[in-house]
């Protein structure tokens, strides 16, 4: 194509020489050959030269030749008078007379009034031959430039030539067609009427080779431009280019650039389609001829179809960068122009949208929005490498299928990589915030589906990789001042981990989560979002804030107040109403307290379960002693109930503390040991969910201490009762035994002590008398 151009115009300019020394040769030929000698041809011709001439012209400085010329023979009419040339053949030799265009014609007819001669025959010219090549001989000739075409008019005052017919001309580098031609020698323009049709292959192999069409032609020659109108094809291998018009700059002869408005083009090759167009594009070629830009302006787009997916590229400018490679193809290397870079700015965006495939399940709609996008091609041009941007952008999924969410990512930076397959194998970003729509809370226990809120996240980076040939989601990774929001639900984190197939949300580092229910401090946070499940690892502590409208839950620790808790390990299940801590588990609500290895909390069953060296410490806020408070006035000091057991289970309907495997409760002054232990504690009431210790049934070896200023009572049995407001102790089964370091050793079949008077009853079983050994004052 390089040099098509500029070939056609010289097709033109010969054209017009043969005619110019044609007319030479005719007044030349009449000063050898007056008219009045010439043989008279009746009713047509004036003269007729049969036998041949010939012609030749030297520069007497250089000594080189200037023209020759030959004819078999010329005929002269009579009125006006017009002249018959038969098998022409014109050398016009370059300046040093190194090369020289040859001529061939048939037939040539010359109009001296007008000035116009007109070859209706064929005509030939072979372009640039060297002068030790004789075109006379085809063998030497078959590789230089060649135009043949007919019906040529030239107007020798004007400059003019012109034709309505074919022309064909072939040359080194390709060959092309074109229907009516026009050359104005004084303005140096070519003006090719219709049906253009060039090949052009730039020196490379065939199948490079770009066919260009047009509707018409004009050819500066000063300007070294081809304009090509009113609609312009541009073909090579499997790209296609059309437009409106279209401008193609040479330099030297050497294609340079081309400018095409309304621009549309397509490429197919190997499984994959692309579409361009763009108001205008402008396509810049390097010293060989290759393709190394297009930069289009205006609504430009760029869509490849691939098996996986469809991409389109759209902005207010695209910069598209090819590079030269050669890549084998069916067995053979073939070289190419492969598109390596694309620059899109303005209104930038890159849609992906994907296709249907066997086995695989549909993925989002991605798509990319920012003022500047870069995309990279891998080797070959044909997959994507990578896409990213240096400003501020939105990547968006949107769902096709019902279990998909619709999800925004909002970043300074964007880079998203492409595996070998051209499916997405990662998604890096740069100050990220994340905004994902949730599935409706499905419908539970007879209630209907209900909106959910939109997840929020912000972060420094976020990483995200994508399971292999599918284009979805598996995980992302965002660090550095993670925050996350999901409704009341809030969390914060050094690093955030999502697992999209589990949709799990994993915290790490100084992890805090918390809503209007409580919150929860760890080293580790994992969070289920589909069911709400929360598990955290390392220095847990956690505050549950009471409910009031929740049903009464476990308040043996005070409904009205936060509960509390320090754990190893913490996870909570079916919507926080269980909660389970693990390793040196704590949970409090104000002074009151229980320590075990683990505690399990059932807020639906109202239970509460604890094992592993379980402690206790309920407060009795309505005994003690008082004591005066500074001010005037004065404060009950609380006595607190203590309780040490390997295992504890608590049901809140009851109000009933079931501690077991070897118990023992300390209150006020008395302490009770025994193998099971039963405290109740006192009833609810509008005004009080005091976890204060009602009364105690102990089973199995009890043994029950009281020590006093002055005294210590120890009472055994099998079993015991303790009654806290009515300062009562009851001892039965087996032999009870009482032993006060005071008065005595009293045993029976049940004791019953009153400790704020110190009355001991005592009961003796049947046909036996109970039995006292006193102490000798």
């Amino acid at each position: 194509m390089r040099r098509i151009s500029v070939f056609l115009a010289l097709a033109a300019i010969l054209l017009a020489s043969v005619v110019a020394y044609t007319y030479r040769l005719r007044v030349a030929g009449e000063k050898k050959h007056p008219v009045a000698h010439r043989p008279s041809i009746e009713n047509k011709f004036e003269a007729r030269a049969d036998q041949g001439w010939s012609y030749k012209k030297d520069n007497p400085i250089l000594n080189k030749p200037i023209v020759s010329a030959s004819a078999r023979s010329y005929e002269a009419t009579k009125s006006p008078s017009v002249f018959e040339l038969t098998g022409l053949t014109l050398r016009l030799y370059s300046k040093d007379g190194s090369h020289y265009t040859y001529i061939q014609g048939d037939k040539a007819l010359f109009d001296e009034g007008s000035g116009v001669l007109t070859s209706a025959s064929p005509v030939t010219i072979y372009v640039n031959i060297p002068s030790d090549k004789d075109a006379s001989q085809p063998a030497q000739i078959s590789k230089y430039v060649r135009v043949e075409t007919s019906g040529v008019t030239y107007n020798t005052q004007t400059g003019n030539a012109s034709t309505d017919q074919l022309a064909t001309f072939t040359f080194a580098d390709g060959n092309g067609t074109a229907v009516g031609l026009d050359y104005d020698s004084a303005k140096r323009l070519l003006h090719l009427k219709s049906k253009i049709s060039l090949y052009w292959t730039g020196g490379g192999p065939v199948e490079n080779a770009m066919h260009i069409e047009a509707g018409d032609l004009v050819y500066n020659e000063g300007e070294q431009k081809v304009y090509l109108s009113p609609w312009a094809k541009l073909t090579r291998q499997s790209t296609t280019i059309q437009s409106q018009n279209a401008v193609v700059t040479l330099d030297d002869g050497v294609l340079r650039t081309i400018d095409a408005d309304h621009g549309v083009g397509s490429d197919d090759r190997e499984g994959r389609h692309q579409d361009y167009s763009a108001n205008s594009m402008h396509a810049l070629f390097d010293d060989d001829g290759v393709l190394v830009n297009i930069v289009a302006q205006g609504d430009a787009r760029m869509e490849s179809t691939q098996t996986a997916s469809k991409d389109a590229i759209t902005a207010d400018r695209a910069d598209l960068r090819f590079i030269n490679d050669t890549h084998e193809v069916d067995g053979k290397v073939k070289s190419d122009s492969d598109l390596h870079l694309v620059l899109a700015d303005g209104h930038a965006q890159v849609i992906s949208t994907p296709l249907p495939r066997p086995g695989v399940a549909m993925p989002e709609t991605r798509m990319l929005r920012s003022e500047h996008v870069e995309l990279e091609m891998k080797p070959g041009g044909r997959d994507i490498h990578e896409i990213r941007t240096i400003a501020e952008g939105q990547l968006e999924f949107k769902p096709n299928r019902p279990d998909q969410v619709h999800r925004t990512v909002d970043a300074t930076k964007f880079r998203i990589l492409y595996g070998p397959t051209n499916d997405v194998e990662s998604l890096t970003a740069s100050n990220v915030s994340t905004h994902t729509d949730k599935l409706p809370t499905p419908p539970k226990n007879g209630k209907p589906a209900t909106p959910a809120a939109p997840a929020l996240t912000w972060s420094d980076k976020l990483a995200a990789k994508f399971t292999p040939n599918t284009n979805q989601i598996a995980t992302i990774e965002q660090t550095g001042n993670f925050r996350y929001q999901e409704g009341l639900r809030k969390a914060r984190a050094r690093r955030a981990f999502l697992n999209q197939n589990e949709n799990k949300i994993a915290l790490a580092g100084a992890a805090h989560l918390w809503d209007d229910t409580g919150s929860t401090f760890a080293d580790s946070i994992l969070m289920d979002q589909a069911s709400g499940d929360m598990d955290a690892m390392g220095h847990v502590a956690s505050t549950h804030e009471a409910d009031k409208n929740a049903k009464p839950g476990t308040s043996m620790l005070d409904d009205k107040q936060p509960l509390q808790g320090k754990a190893d390990k913490m996870w909570t299940r079916d919507d926080n109403t269980k909660v389970h801590y693990e390793g040196h588990a704590v949970i409090w609500q104000g002074a009151d307290r229980t320590a075990a290895d683990t505690i399990d909390i059932d807020r639906d069953a109202q239970t509460l379960q604890a094992s592993g060296s379980v402690a206790s410490e309920l407060v009795d806020r309505t005994s003690g002693d008082s004591t005066d408070n500074g001010a005037g006035g004065s404060v009950t000091a609380p006595i607190f109930t203590i309780v040490h057991a390997p295992k504890l289970y608590y049901q809140d309907d009851k109000r009933l503390a079931h501690y077991s495997e070897g118990v023992t409760l300390v209150h006020d002054k008395m302490t009770v040991t025994a193998q099971d232990i039963r405290a109740y504690l006192t009833p609810k009431t509008p005004n009080s969910n005091d976890s204060a210790l009602d009364h105690a049934v102990a089973d199995g070896k009890v043994a029950v201490v009281q020590v006093d200023k002055d005294r210590t009572r120890t009472g055994k049995a099998e079993h015991c009762e303790y009654y806290i407001k009515l300062n009562k102790v009851v001892l039965n089964g087996g032999t009870a035994t009482m032993v006060d370091s005071l008065k005595g050793l009293t045993r029976g079949r049940q004791l019953t002590y009153y400790t704020d008077d110190n009355r001991l009853l005592v009961e003796g079983r049947k046909n036996e008398l109970a039995f006292s050994k006193l102490l000798k004052k």
